[in-house]
């Protein structure tokens, strides 16, 4: 007997004993009252054969006849004249040619008990609502990536990173790299910028470049500081909304857009017979002025909501990747095989133990910072120092051994002999 029936046996002795009255055991067998009456009956004359029911370890009536069953099998498996017909086709080709004659859900059972067909995933229906159009331009991007073969056979497979706006269907920009990465979106942002100002917030997908999935460190906990990717970070300190979307269709004018630049723009690159990366970058403009001419609309409120980067924004500074370092006793710190001298400068004579940042241009240059401050930096080559420009990056090479006993030379580098 199963968990159940065995229940239902102690439930029955404990009324036969007395110990439960006919109301209470109704209510644990979930029954009524006159059922009670008849499985105490029973219980009495069968014993715990009473809870068991009646057709148990009988064949069904309707049952499908096993050899009737090998049959279909061998026609619809694999190897089967009719491996390759779905089951309402099958259907009717056994009806016509077999002379078996069953109900689809019937055959369809049987083919899935068998191991023919599988069964399909269950999914549920999520209802979704339209949502209307952003009012002004600038108030809402989207923002998204699609890797295709936009060169055809003449090139090499790239992905196109994009923005729309969501008010006008304006394509804002568009840019072809080797991948969808986060030098990439790093660029693709700086020229939104550059070229329109600031938007109010980007919808975008759940990327990890633009959304980290790490769990918050114990001093980011304690510093109240939620982990953050290099485009995550770059968003919140330009003030602009990230907003995740959790589903393609949640941003569905983006990928529709996908659809008709996989088309058009695809034929154009060829038409022009264009086979480089740098030749389809340098003619995505006069494509987009085209496109946006053709396609885009007037949004419902004709001002702007785009808000100007401010004259004296260091683009250095935010459109970079940051790590961070801690300056040595001797002013240096080691980045990428490269050991950076720190400059002395009237402001911090002195950043030994301090944290400094290492901000790094999508065109591989270096900057770095001590808060807002921009620091001027040497890179140590195998012979001898050569001076960088500010946060500009020297070629790298191999830090030289400075001895502890080089006061001397130690006084000179920091300019307090």
């Amino acid at each position: 007997m199963n968990p159940r029936q065995q229940r239902d046996v102690e439930i029955l002795s404990r009324l036969e004993s007395g110990v439960l009255d006919a109301a209470t055991a109704s209510a644990l067998l979930g029954v009524g009252a006159r059922q009670v009456q008849r499985l105490r009956v029973r219980y009495r004359q069968e014993g715990m054969a009473a809870v068991v029911h009646g057709n148990r370890g009988r064949a069904p009536a309707n049952r499908t006849d096993r050899a009737l069953v090998e049959r279909i099998v061998a026609l619809a498996g694999p190897g089967g004249k009719y491996h390759d017909l779905n089951t309402c086709h099958l259907q009717e080709v056994l009806a016509e040619t077999e002379q078996i004659v069953l109900g689809r859900s019937t055959l369809d059972r049987l083919l899935k008990v068998a191991g023919v067909r599988r069964r399909g995933k269950q999914t549920v229906t999520v209802h979704r609502r339209r949502r209307e159009r952003r009012s002004a331009e600038g108030m809402l991007l989207q923002m998204d990536a699609s890797p295709y073969a936009w060169l055809e056979e003449r090139g090499p497979q790239l992905d196109l990173l994009g923005a729309i706006d969501d008010a006008s269907g304006k394509i804002i920009e568009l840019l072809f790299r080797p991948s969808e990465d986060q030098v990439g979106y790093l660029v693709l942002v700086r020229n939104i910028v550059q070229r329109h100002g600031l938007p109010m917030s980007i919808y975008h997908d759940r990327h990890t470049i633009l959304r980290s999935p790490k769990r918050p460190t114990i001093e980011e906990e304690l510093a109240g500081q939620p982990p953050m990717s290099q485009i995550q970070r770059l968003l919140a300190e330009l003030g602009i909304e990230s907003i995740p979307a959790y589903s393609p269709q949640a941003k569905g004018r983006i990928e529709r857009l996908w659809g008709s630049l996989q088309d058009r723009l695809t034929k154009e690159l060829r038409l022009a017979n264009i086979a480089t990366r740098e030749a389809a970058n340098a003619f995505l403009p006069g494509f987009i002025a085209r496109y946006n001419a053709r396609f885009a609309q007037p949004p419902a409120d004709p001002v702007s909501a785009w808000v100007p980067a401010p004259v004296d924004l260091d683009f250095c500074y935010y459109f970079a990747s940051r790590e961070t370092r801690t300056v040595r006793a001797d002013h240096c710190i080691s980045f990428a095989g490269q050991v950076l001298q720190l400059l002395p400068s009237p402001h911090d004579p002195s950043l030994v133990g301090q944290r400094i940042t290492v901000h790094r241009v999508p065109e591989g240059d270096l900057y770095l910072y001590h808060g807002r401050r921009r620091l001027a930096y040497q890179v140590w080559a195998a012979s001898a120092v050569q001076p960088s420009p500010p946060g500009a990056e020297a070629p790298a090479a191999a830090a030289p051994k400075v001895h502890k006993s080089s006061a001397r030379q130690r006084a000179w580098l920091y300019g307090h002999r």
